[in-house]
């Protein structure tokens, strides 16, 4: 818990840093998303010269941090990011079936991918408020096994 509270704030430096140095920025924008790896997802935005930049926090089965830009073209939106892909099990807890317990549920034994990823959005009107499917991947770094591996997310989000 500790760890997670540092990165924490952390994150909330650099992104009020990044915030307070653009000047022509329309306005800030929240967010709140969740799917699969990650249970809770929220984000803060800001628009410059038609590109949407945003940092968010990926709470699940593991947790990471996203930087990305985002570029939406009616109820589509491509972009951008660097940073937490996706979570998933990185080892087996067993080696046969019949040594297995019968719930297996090992939390711990799934680990952040960290790398460069592409997302894709549907935003189901065509201005920014409102909800949206989004998917990422890409590809990246998992700190665990030190592999390197293709991965990703899927979230249902509302833009606020």
């Amino acid at each position: 818990m500790k760890r997670l509270l540092i990165r924490s704030q952390q994150v909330l430096w650099i992104v009020f840093a990044i915030i307070s140095n653009v000047g022509n920025a329309n306005e800030v924008n929240f967010s709140l998303g969740g799917g699969w790896p990650y249970v809770v997802v929220p984000a803060v935005s800001i628009e410059h010269s038609g590109f949407e930049f945003y940092a968010n926090y990926k709470i699940g089965l593991d947790d990471g941090f996203s930087l990305g830009v985002e570029k939406q073209t009616n109820n589509h939106s491509y972009g951008v990011f660097v940073g937490a892909l996706g979570a998933r099990k990185t080892r087996s807890i067993c080696d046969a079936d019949s040594t297995c317990p019968p719930f297996r549920i090992a939390i711990t034994d799934r680990k952040t991918t960290q790398g460069l990823g592409l997302s894709y959005e549907y935003r189901f009107t065509s201005s920014r408020q409102g909800w949206a499917i989004r998917a990422e991947a890409g590809y990246g770094h998992e700190s665990k096994t030190d592999s390197n591996r293709f991965d990703g997310n899927i979230q249902l989000v509302h833009h606020f």
